[in-house]
Parts: C-alpha cells; structure tokens; sequence
C-alpha cells in the first residue's frame, strides 16, 4: 500500500469534498480514510455521506457525526453548530443515520492509528499545540497517529520516550520525510471548512513507500456552497468563514 489518503472535517460542503476526490485520483491514492465530521455547518450533509462511503476504506466518526444519533452531546454544542446539526438531521434518511452509527470510534490502517480528536480516553481532544498532543503521543501503540478535529494541517513529533513535543504547521503542498523511530501525530486539515487563513480544501496523503507526508490543498466554487447555505438559512457566520479560512 503505497500511498493512503487521508480526509477529515468535511461538515457538509460537496463541492469541495467532490474536489479533495478528485485530487485523490489524480494522485493515485491505494487507500482513504475519513477521519470524521462528515457533517455540520455545511448544505450537503447526505451527499457527503454517500461519497465519503463510496470512496473511503475506513471511516471514524467525529463528534458532529456523533451528536446526530447521540442527543447528550448535541446539547453540549454552541447556538449556531447546533442550529446547523438540527439542519443536517432534517436532510438525513435512515441510512445515512445507520452508516454514522456503523463508524468506528477509533481505527487502524497499516498499522497506523485513526481518531478523530485523539488517543487518550477523551476521544474529541483538540491538539492545537505540543502540550494537547503529548498525552495522545504517549497513548499511541504505533508510530504514526492521523487525527482530524482542529481543521488545521499539522503534525506533532516525539524524538524518544520523554523528548520536547515539536509543533509543525504543514506547508501547502510540500512534502515533510517523517523521522524514523519517532512518534508522530498528523493532522491533514479541513476538506470543508479549513480555519488556517486559507480557504482552499485541505487533505493529506502519506506514501508508505517514502514515509512522506503532504498536505495538499485543492480549489473549490466557494461561491456555491454559500448560495446554498443561505438558502437553507444556515448560521451567516459559517457561510462567511468559508471564504476566509478561518
């Protein structure tokens, strides 16, 4: 399996999911893995759904995802996430409410862990820094961990049991060699709703073969997926981050 794909944070925009897809063919990807909230704040909840099962080999489930089959946590979102995640229920048809519930929690591709948050008992974790991460380092039972969740692209390495965490944020399109006997967690982005100032849909791919990461960004009609957000009446706020990557 040389190269694996890796996608997370789509929250219901299509077109830029239907884009990171067609990247991923064009790059030739042997494997993808969705790292979770399919849904939320976007127009396309149930076509998301539906590529994301027809293109992805593993699918982990985020907490958006979750909150849709699992009330406690719904209540736990601020007004406007909650006011889209109510949106995104009146679209979902039964089957879609099924494949949320037949995603797993956590996951393992190649020998590699896959969360959606991280890899301590809190399972919607958000690493922004070294200091959120090392916990979930330490947790990992493999080398490399891929989480999602932040929406931004970065990776966090450990050189030896009890090394200084490095924070990386990873540069569009550049290739990073992963060190050899380190641990590390990477992050590929937003497909949907990237929040490093820079709009474009964010996935990852690693060539096993390598043992390269690259953080690929892929240019999409922002244009659309506001008209329908607004159409629908979705939360103003959602639709103008969009454009600002943030």
């Amino acid at each position: 399996m040389a190269r694996i794909g890796f996608i997370s944070d789509i929250h219901g925009n299509l077109e830029a999911l239907g884009a990171v897809i067609g990247d991923a063919e064009f790059v030739g990807c042997d494997a993808m893995v969705c790292l979770g909230d399919v849904i939320g704040y976007g127009p396309d909840p149930g076509a998301c759904l539906d590529l994301v099962a027809q293109n992805c080999d593993v699918m982990i489930r985020g907490n958006h995802d979750e909150a849709v089959i699992e009330e406690r946590l719904a209540a736990r979102f601020k007004a406007r996430a909650w006011r889209s995640l109510e949106t995104s229920k009146d679209q979902l048809e039964p089957g879609h409410l099924a494949l949320i519930g037949s995603m797993r929690e956590r996951g393992e591709i190649a020998g590699l862990q896959l969360a959606h948050g991280g890899f301590t008992k809190r399972r919607f974790q958000y690493l922004y820094d070294g200091e959120a991460a090392s916990a979930s380092l330490d947790a990992l039972k493999s080398p490399i961990g891929f989480v999602g969740h932040t929406h931004l692209p970065s990776a966090f390495i450990r050189r030896g049991d009890f090394g200084v965490v490095e924070s990386h944020t990873l540069q569009p399109n550049t290739e990073v060699a992963l060190p050899r006997g380190a641990r590390v967690i990477l992050n590929p982005g937003s497909v949907g709703q990237p929040r490093d100032r820079n709009p474009d849909a964010s996935w990852g791919v690693l060539d096993t073969d390598r043992w390269v990461f690259q953080a690929r960004r892929v240019e999409y009609d922002i244009d659309a997926v506001t008209d329908r957000m607004r159409r629908l009446g979705l939360p103003e706020f959602h639709a103008l981050r969009l454009k600002a990557g943030v």
